[in-house]
């Protein structure tokens, strides 16, 4: 498939299934919701009670907003992963025109939880981890230079800063690079179910030579679902606005974002589970080694039935 025959094909079994989709898409941000409608609980109109600070959170619950805030991230992350592999299990399904429902779509991951756990999670350290390596760095290098001038002059200053900037855009350059480049380990570790290791390694292969075409659909998701989110967050502002109420607008804004999250989210995982199979037919004949294998079947059926 070109790129616009993928996005027209990502579309297309996003419609023909929708409430499959969405279905499947609902813990992650259902647990950020969770999240977001008890911070608006604990939040109070400034000046509303004595141990309030300016921001209108009480004191005491910064805490425990801290607290849950790790909680929930970790939650989400979590949530994320397995609706992802979830979805992948779905987008094989109906991709092969085979019926599909979403406790089967959930029910296909069972058994393989800390598997997908251990490939998300290896991919963000990956990710996150050499790129939060090089903008230390960089941090250590500017603050090191500003330092350094007292003796050297500003021109050490001015060296150092140009030397630190450049080190963070390599470290975000690298992220995307890495992402990129990883963005197709879940569906190796779900379809083929492989360890967590070779996922990793299966993603490198897949992706290599279409780096550029898998960021550039993730970015037109990310701006898809920029846009919804945007757009359900106005909306409903605007039906809070009159109340006045910080809880209120608080609590519609975490349902736009928990609206966006079901309606766009699952739009990137279907996009890249086929991604991850239209390069599977371009480099390994995926769809010749599937023909074979429905031949067999039905050869192995007749031959059972025949005896």
């Amino acid at each position: 498939m070109s790129t616009g025959e993928l996005l027209d094909r990502t579309f297309t079994l996003y419609k023909r299934n929708f409430l499959l989709f969405v279905g499947i898409a609902v813990p992650a941000p259902a647990i950020y919701l969770v999240f977001q409608l008890l911070t608006a609980a604990l939040t109070q109109p400034a000046g509303g009670a004595a141990a309030t600070t300016a921001s209108g959170v009480g004191t005491k619950a910064i805490v425990g907003i801290v607290v849950g805030a790790c909680i929930a991230i970790l939650g989400w992350m979590i949530g994320l992963a397995i609706t992802q592999a979830a979805t992948i299990r779905a987008v094989s399904a109906v991709h092969l025109a085979r019926p599909t429902s979403v406790r089967e779509a959930y029910a296909g991951i069972k058994g393989h939880f800390w598997r997908i756990i251990g490939v998300f999670a290896l991919v963000a350290v990956v990710v996150f981890g050499g790129s939060l390596l090089i903008y230390l760095a960089a941090m250590a290098i500017t603050f090191g230079a500003i330092a350094a001038a007292k003796t050297l002059g500003t021109l050490a200053t001015i060296i150092g800063a140009i030397v630190g900037l450049a080190a963070i855009i390599t470290a975000v350059i690298l992220g995307i690079s890495l992402f990129v480049r990883y963005s197709l380990a879940v569906q190796a570790c779900v379809v083929e179910d492989i360890p967590v290791i070779q996922s990793l390694k299966r993603s490198a292969f897949l992706a290599k030579g279409i780096r550029t075409r898998i960021l550039t659909v993730y970015i037109l998701f990310a701006v898809l679902n920029a846009a919804i989110s945007l757009t359900l967050v106005f909306g409903l502002d605007a039906v809070a606005a009159p109340f006045r109420s910080v809880q209120l607008i608080a609590a519609l804004n975490a349902l736009g974002t928990f609206l966006a999250g079901i309606l766009a989210g699952p739009l990137a995982t279907v996009a890249m589970s086929l991604v991850y199979y239209d390069e599977r037919v371009r480099k390994e004949a995926f769809d010749l080694q599937l023909m074979m294998a429905t031949l067999d079947g039905k050869e192995s059926g007749m031959a059972a039935s025949a005896s």
